[in-house]
C-alpha cells in the first residue's frame, strides 16, 4: 500500500500542472487496479481489479455500472471479496449560470456482494447505495472529485458503512483519461488508492 503511494504522487503533481471534461454526462469505460490497506482490529492488505462503464440517461443523469474483483488478507487468512454495483447519478449543472466549476450530483443504487468474510459489512448479500458529491472542473481536461457514499444490506437496514471519495481526473484527450481515487470507509477504517483508465467512445 505504501510502496503505491509513492509510486502515484508524482501522478497527483503532474495532472495539477496540465491542462476538463466531465466523467458526468459522459459514455466513458473505466479499468483500474486498487490496493486495500487498513481495517479495524486487523491489519488488511490486498489488490483489486475494477471495471466500470458510465451511460447518459438522459441530459441530467447517468447509470454507473461498476465490479469490483480482489484478494485481501486479514491475519495471514488471504479472502476473496467481489461486487457489482448499478447506480442512478443525478447532476445539476443548470443551477449554476455558465456551467461553473462545481458540478453537483446525487443519486442511489443496488448491487451484490460476496464478502464471506465481513471485510465489507458483516455479511454479504443485496446492498443499497446513497451517494453525492460534486465534481470541480479546472481545467478543458482536469477535475477533481469530492463525494460521500452510504451503503448497506437490504437484509439489515442497521448493517451500513460510509465512504469518503477523493478523486483526480486528467483526460489527455477526448477519448483517454486518467484517473487516481481515494476511498476510505468510515466504520472499517479501510483505505483504498486506485489508479484507472479511462475509454471515451462518444
Amino acid at each position: 500500500m505504501k510502496s503505491l503511494s509513492l509510486l502515484l504522487f508524482p501522478f497527483v503533481f503532474l495532472t495539477f500542472s496540465l491542462q476538463s471534461k466531465s466523467r458526468l454526462g459522459e459514455y466513458y469505460f473505466g479499468f483500474g487496479l486498487s490496493s486495500a490497506g487498513g481495517g479495524v482490529g486487523a491489519e488488511l492488505e490486498g489488490d483489486m481489479l475494477n471495471l466500470s462503464v458510465n451511460s447518459p440517461a438522459s441530459d441530467d443523469a447517468d447509470f454507473s455500472l461498476s465490479y469490483s474483483y480482489g484478494k485481501l488478507e486479514s491475519n495471514s487468512i488471504q479472502n476473496t471479496l467481489w461486487s457489482i454495483d448499478l447506480d442512478y447519478l443525478v447532476h445539476f449543472e443548470n443551477l449554476i449560470e455558465s456551467k461553473g466549476i462545481f458540478l453537483p450530483y446525487i443519486g442511489g443504487g443496488i448491487g451484490y456482494f460476496n464478502d464471506d468474510d465481513g471485510l465489507r459489512l458483516s455479511e454479504d448479500g443485496t446492498n443499497w447505495n446513497l451517494i453525492a458529491g460534486t465534481e470541480i472542473l479546472f481545467t478543458d481536461s482536469l477535475s477533481v472529485g469530492v463525494g460521500a457514499k452510504l451503503f448497506g444490506l437490504w437484509s439489515d437496514f442497521s448493517e451500513n458503512d460510509m465512504s469518503l471519495d477523493l478523486s483526480v481526473t486528467w483526460w489527455i484527450n477526448h477519448i483517454h483519461g486518467v484517473a487516481l481515487e481515494y476511498d476510505y470507509t468510515l466504520d472499517r477504517e479501510v483505505d483504498y488508492l486506485r489508479l484507472q483508465y479511462l475509454y471515451s467512445w462518444r
